[in-house]
Order: structure tokens, then sequence, then C-alpha cells
């Protein structure tokens, strides 16, 4: 018998968002990347959405220094982030806290 993978069914479903199974930044959130994340509180930083793109950029203005960061998430999440919506993103572990909903992020 042989064994063939079908990456192809893994990216549409990627695309989609509903079904993603990828755990790298910016992809499906995992529970580990959620636990180190709640285990190291000094890493949250409060931001204010400015921005949500279509191509998952999501821009935030930092309210401790006033700078500006980018992060991205595989699906326009115009539906949960609304521009002046106040979140929290953990920088080094990529979650972005906005109300009970929590996303995994990369750094753009």
């Amino acid at each position: 018998m042989t064994h063939q993978t079908h990456p192809q069914q893994a990216l549409a479903a990627c695309e989609q968002g509903a079904m993603c199974i990828d755990d790298r930044p910016g992809h499906a959130v995992t529970l580990l990347r959620l636990r180190l994340a709640h285990l190291h509180p000094e890493g949250w930083v409060d931001a204010v959405v400015s921005d949500v793109a279509a191509d998952g950029t999501i821009t935030l203005h930092r309210w401790a220094d006033g700078t500006t960061a980018q992060v991205w998430h595989h699906v326009d999440r115009h539906d949960l982030l609304v521009t002046g919506s106040v979140v929290s993103v953990h920088e080094r572990y990529g979650v972005l806290a906005a109300g009970e909903h929590r996303l995994n992020v990369a750094p753009r």
C-alpha cells in the first residue's frame, strides 16, 4: 500500500480559516502557547487596533510607549477586531487577546 499526502487539502482548509490545522505563528492557537502566555503575564502589552487589512495584517498602537506594531493572522478578522478596539498582545508568545478571544499572531 502506498501512502500519499495531499497538502492542498490542508492549505484549502487553512485559507478558509475555519479548519486551520497549522500551528505556526499566525495560524491556529495551541494550548501550549496559551499556557506559556498565561504563565508570563509580564509579556502582555495593551494596545488599540489602528487597522485590520484584508491580508490579515493587524496594526496596533501600543499604550505604554505610543509606538506602532504590526502582527499577522492568516484570516481577515474584521469581524472581531474593529478599529479602536482595545486588545492585549503577548509579543513573546504571539498571542493577541481581544475580549474572550485569543488569536495566534506573527510579528510583521
